[in-house]
């Protein structure tokens, strides 16, 4: 009975080894493909932390307080669509729209000056991006390559065409905003799609902090550097 058992399970070992070594054959013959075409589609996840600078306003001015618990990060997420367009061996052209979430709850305290009456605030961003990146492949082992990105993303704040604020919501201070960002990722080829895990960082923004006009809310923020960690799927 047991030599029937080590027979059984001897034979149940090759068989694996052989559907495996099969598969593994057939995504060998295939090697180079994702690399080769000139256009990839994909979708990407990621989770972030976002630097958030508070400012009250005054007289329509806003100035950045600098009391209490003005400056912290808060978590959110990103959804986009990439188009991943190829530009030779080592470079790819990736365009990736999409929308950034995160939204937190801030009590004020220690502020010398009269608030409004509501005594939690809503720290509010829905934004739209619209990230142009290069992607530079300096290193391939077979199915799995090791890439760095630099680029720009143009990011627009959705709440601001909302009109209909509650009185306790902080909103972003500038409604556009252009950031340069880089990223470093892996990613790897299965049969049917490639899959990709990156980190980025959203360094610095591009334009000045647009603190004049005439403004009517008690606080708004300001983003500073933001950092992800996200995942990718192309075909």
């Amino acid at each position: 009975m047991v030599k029937h058992i080590k027979k059984a399970a001897l034979l149940l070992c090759i068989s694996l080894l052989s559907i495996l070594s099969q598969s593994i054959h057939a995504q060998e013959q295939e090697l180079g493909g994702f690399n080769n075409k000139k256009v990839l589609y994909g979708l990407h996840w990621g989770f972030t932390e976002n630097w958030v600078d508070l400012y009250y306003t005054q007289g329509g001015e806003a100035y950045a307080l600098k009391e209490g618990n003005h400056s912290f990060y808060e978590s959110g997420i990103r959804v986009s669509v990439i188009g991943d367009f190829r530009m030779g061996d080592h470079f790819r052209l990736r365009a990736m729209p999409g929308v950034s979430v995160f939204s937190c709850t801030w009590e004020p305290s220690s502020l010398s000056f009269p608030t409004s009456s509501t005594t939690d605030y809503n720290v509010v961003n829905v934004c739209g991006e619209m990230t142009v990146d290069v992607k530079w492949i300096p290193f391939r082992w077979g199915d799995r390559q090791l890439y760095l990105t630099s680029g720009l993303s143009y990011n627009f704040d959705f709440t601001s065409l909302n009109k209909d604020l509650d009185e306790g919501t902080i909103q972003r201070l500038n409604a556009h905003d252009l950031r340069y960002i880089c990223g470093v990722g892996y990613e790897f080829d299965t049969r049917y799609f490639r899959l990709g895990i990156e980190m980025k960082a959203d360094c610095f923004s591009l334009l000045p902090t647009n603190t004049s006009g005439s403004r009517s809310n008690t606080f708004y923020f300001h983003s500073g550097p933001s950092f992800s960690i996200g995942f990718n799927i192309e075909a």
